[in-house]
């Protein structure tokens, strides 16, 4: 699944490590969600999205469209996180 984890994390300073804290994961395990070697569950993905403060579409492509939408985002003019 793609993602723009790499995109939010760096301008909030947040390395994988840190960020893997934050979620409860290994660097490691963060580095296979954002290289997409894995594919986080449901409640990671979220947890993600929410440490880095926006809405779990803004990070991954949840449609396979590589929209990284919302459409709550959107009819709201912000971001759902």
């Amino acid at each position: 699944m793609k993602n723009r984890i790499e995109e939010y994390r760096k301008p909030l300073g947040l390395s994988q490590h840190r960020l893997g804290k934050k979620v409860g994961v290994s660097r490691i395990s963060i580095n296979k969600i954002e290289t997409e070697k894995n594919i986080p569950i449901l409640k990671l993905a979220n947890d993600i999205a929410t440490v880095l403060g926006v809405c779990i579409y803004q990070i991954f492509d949840l449609d396979g469209e590589e929209t990284y939408k919302c459409t709550i985002c959107k009819e709201n003019k912000k971001n759902c996180g």
